[in-house]
């Protein structure tokens, strides 16, 4: 679905069949609507690989909307308030994984990789240094230390830290490539549905991934 295209009839004040009148659009006003379509697609397509991702590593899907303009987004239940505040290592390095699991949905399905990544990146450069500071990294020097305490940082802790943060980042994408791939139909599926409906969630959220073949209550129960 790269190519959208607008029937614009020449004619004005003529119905069609069903009472539709149709009416004139400039060509600048065209480019204006397939723009809008055209960043719908690659936002359903954004938020399909960070939802299958999640789905498939049994982290329940809420929301997932493309209806703003600018942004879009796929609300996780991790993100909810009333889930523990506890994570364990390998549950926040899948948050990594489902993080930068759309730019590689992209660049899969789009060829490219677009700036809608930036707010991902942001989160998952965050992640990488909270799992270091925090003391997940099992490699980390002296099993993590929080760099807020230095100042300035000591040129070995910061060098430790961007290691750190460079093996996990590399660790997470490599494995969001997989998923992707492995998932590739799924996501272009969920993508469409998604384009259609703009915003799914509860009943329309579940029926949605059913319809491609997962199941998110069958994939926690596994997990669990």
């Amino acid at each position: 679905m790269n190519e959208l295209q607008l029937h614009v009839s020449a004619e004005v004040g003529t119905p069609d069949e069903r009472g539709r009148v149709p009416v004139s659009i400039t060509p600048a006003a065209v480019q204006v609507l397939l723009g809008w379509q055209s960043d719908q697609f690659v936002k359903a397509v954004h938020e399909s690989g960070h939802s299958v991702v999640a789905v498939t590593l049994a982290v329940k899907v809420k929301t997932i909307d493309i209806k703003n303009k600018f942004s879009g987004c796929s609300i996780l239940d991790s993100e909810d308030d009333e889930q523990p505040s506890i994570v364990s290592a390998s549950a926040y390095l899948d948050r990594l994984v489902i993080v930068l699991a759309a730019r590689e949905a992209e660049i899969l399905i789009l060829g490219e990789a677009t700036n809608g990544n930036a707010s991902d990146i942001s989160n998952a450069t965050q992640y990488a240094k909270t799992y270091f500071e925090a003391g997940m990294d099992p490699n980390a020097i002296a099993g993590g230390i929080d760099l807020d305490y230095f100042h300035p940082t000591p040129p070995a802790l910061g060098e430790a830290l961007l290691s750190s943060m460079i093996e996990s980042l590399t660790t997470a994408r490599e494995r969001a490539r997989i998923l992707v791939a492995e998932h590739r139909d799924q996501i272009v599926a969920l993508a469409r549905i998604i384009y259609d409906a703009r915003r799914l969630s509860d009943q329309a959220l579940a029926d949605a991934f059913r319809e491609i073949g997962l199941d998110p209550d069958e994939a926690r129960q596994s997990a669990s």
